[in-house]
């Protein structure tokens, strides 16, 4: 199968054959002479630009690009000039409050660094002083100092875990 080539011959005979007379063509070729006689010979125009031309077409050329790298780099600054500032907003903003909050836990501290019942604590030392040899008398503002100091503990225990 396609290991040898065929040599296969086709002629074809053409009886209908158009014949055209030596007269036929000798009228064609003066009608196409006459025509070409008819019509004046002149060269081809060819328009050359002027010198300047492809300096000029150029030059329009980069200044229109060059136009349009500028509006492109300005969009970019503006575009970047609002991210900025966003992100400027935003800093602020939370630098803000950070300061707040740390704020608050410094105030948090001073008020955790003053000792604890300080009106209890006075009332012991003023009924110690005004009864200098009766310490028992003052037993119940102790306890109640006590307590204080008690809860007090419990309450910075809780509070730190």
């Amino acid at each position: 199968m396609g290991g040898s080539q065929s040599t296969r011959k086709i002629t074809v005979d053409n009886e209908n054959a158009i014949q055209v007379s030596q007269e036929a063509i000798n009228r064609i070729q003066e009608q196409l002479s006459a025509k070409q006689a008819e019509q004046p010979q002149s060269p081809p125009i060819q328009y050359a630009p002027p010198p300047n031309y492809e300096s000029q077409k150029r030059q329009h050329d980069n200044a229109a690009e060059e136009a349009y790298w500028a509006r492109r780099i300005e969009n970019l600054k503006r575009a970047h000039e609002k991210i900025n500032s966003g992100m400027q907003i935003e800093y602020q903003k939370t630098l803000k409050e950070a300061n707040d909050l740390f704020n608050l836990v410094q105030a948090n501290k001073v008020a955790n660094k003053l000792p604890p019942c300080q009106e209890e604590k006075a009332k012991v030392l003023e009924c110690y002083t005004s009864n200098p040899q009766k310490s028992l008398a003052c037993s119940v503002i102790v306890n109640q100092f006590n307590d204080c100091v008690c809860k007090s503990r419990i309450a910075a225990v809780s509070a730190s875990s």
